[in-house]
């Protein structure tokens, strides 16, 4: 019996191998808010995010020089996307949970996007919460 332990484990290896991989939970205060979202909420949600962490990238503070006109920039970027659509308001704690991980890395403070903050540049720390975001929302 001994000798056929390791053609056991083996086999047992093998058979892992071919299970599916169990999906990542995510977590985070957006992840909290939209617990009820449907996957195309959530898809919309991480969507809009990804693009203001691209265009954000791709401007490094050259026309959207400082963290207020960003904020334009995302107030009108929300406006844009879900103003009139079904997402307005339907999930209690949405815009909250948004600023929370914004703030984790951001100061409310009206910065140049090109000034240091964290060893890094104001834009490449908005960039990385706008993924976190998209991240929480299920993208």
């Amino acid at each position: 019996m001994m000798k056929h332990l390791p053609l056991v484990f083996a086999a047992l290896f093998v058979a892992y191998t071919f299970l599916p991989p169990r999906p990542v939970v995510e977590t985070g205060p957006v992840t909290t808010a939209l617990a009820s979202a449907s996957s195309s909420d959530r898809a919309k949600v991480a969507g809009i995010y990804r693009a203001l962490a691209d265009v954000t990238a791709r401007d490094q503070g050259k026309q959207i020089a400082s963290t207020s006109i960003w904020r334009v920039v995302h107030s009108n970027t929300l406006r844009l996307a879900v103003g009139g659509s079904s997402l307005v308001g339907k999930y209690q704690g949405l815009d909250k949970a948004v600023e929370e991980v914004l703030a984790e890395s951001n100061s409310l403070d009206n910065l140049s996007l090109t000034a240091e903050s964290q060893g890094q540049p104001v834009w490449k720390n908005l960039e990385k919460a706008c993924l976190e975001i998209a991240r929480q929302a299920g993208g």
